[in-house]
């Protein structure tokens, strides 16, 4: 059962995440940063109020995974992305390559954070 709960809160992430995007996205509220910031801390905060064991790493998990998705998504559909894909140069596309990683790092981490502290204030009650 404890794996089923896993899976759910994993796909609970995944899905809270690409929603939250999906709405910064289709409203231009701010920069991909900023969205990015507020998506990992709102799915951190989910993550870490529904599981009770280990929520960094599956905090983690769902912060890489829909990151990743939706960068491949703006990378194949957005025509500013088509336009650095399509200039055919292997230092911009290890640029574009490098800057997905390390947002998607730095948003993991920075979700991470967030269901730590909300683990740890609802644990402490």
């Amino acid at each position: 059962m404890d794996t089923m709960k896993t899976k759910k809160v994993i796909v609970i992430g995944i899905i809270l995440g690409l929603v939250l995007f999906g709405i910064f996205y289709i409203w231009d509220l701010s920069g991909p940063i900023s969205q990015g910031t507020i998506s990992a801390i709102l799915v951190g905060v989910t993550i870490g109020l529904l599981i009770d064991n280990n929520p960094i790493r599956h905090t983690f998990i769902s912060i890489a995974i829909y990151n990743l998705i939706t960068w491949t998504a703006i990378a194949i559909f957005d025509p500013e992305a088509e336009i650095i894909l399509g200039y055919g140069k292997a230092a911009v596309i290890g640029v574009f390559i490098g800057f997905i990683v390390i947002m998607t790092g730095l948003f993991s981490i920075i979700g991470s954070f967030s269901a730590f502290v909300t683990y740890n204030l609802r644990k402490n009650r």
